[in-house]
């Protein structure tokens, strides 16, 4: 694995598994009603920590791209004044506006958090999205790239990268990746063009 595509092929084929491993192994695949706590709980932070690892491998992607350079955008000026509406005028109300119900926050809780099973809906949301980010991952890695060189062509510093902490709890193929990912992120970001301080 020198060369660098077969790093990311093998990178992206092992997060794929690992991904589809956390949700198959808490039967996510047949879009129950609801999961106990402890699989909810456990799921969760494995598909967090998987997350974290896909965004750093698109951010790779994104990095190795050779894009076109950038178009001038045309922007709108936010301090231009505005021409007048001709057709605005103001309502004078007789009767005060009638209040609104209370935010659910400022509100006390309805009910006490009850032991046992939680809706599985969120965490089937979040890991079927993540399975369409790993389907789709050329093209969020393309919309990134021009993320990137607009980045780079406004003088933006670089990046810092801090290595995953507890790599030591993964699995053997996914703590790899992680390492692997670490080093090719800070030797990718060598090319970052230092901003102009003057």
């Amino acid at each position: 694995m020198t060369d660098c595509t077969d790093f990311l092929s093998q990178a992206f084929n092992t997060l794929a598994r690992a991904i589809a491993e956390a949700g198959v192994c808490a039967d996510l695949y047949k879009t129950p009603e609801t999961i106990s706590k402890s699989v909810n709980r456990r799921v969760r932070a494995e598909l967090k920590r998987l997350a974290v690892l896909l965004r750093r491998l698109i951010f790779l992607l994104a990095l190795k791209m050779e894009l076109a350079p950038l178009k001038p955008r045309i922007g709108s000026n936010y301090y231009a004044p505005k021409t007048p509406d001709a057709e605005y005028r103001y309502i004078f109300t007789m009767v005060p506006t009638p209040s609104r119900p209370c935010p659910h926050f400022l509100k006390g809780p309805v009910t006490l958090p009850m032991p046992g099973p939680v809706p599985a809906a969120p965490l089937i949301a979040r890991w079927q999205a993540m399975l369409d980010t790993m389907k789709h991952h050329k093209r969020r890695a393309r919309c990134l790239a021009r993320t990137i060189q607009r980045w780079q062509a406004a003088g933006e510093a670089r990046p810092h990268v801090l290595p995953i902490p507890n790599t030591h709890r993964m699995p053997a193929a996914v703590a790899l990746v992680s390492g692997g990912l670490t080093v090719q992120l800070l030797e990718a970001l060598k090319g970052w063009p230092e901003p102009d301080t003057s």
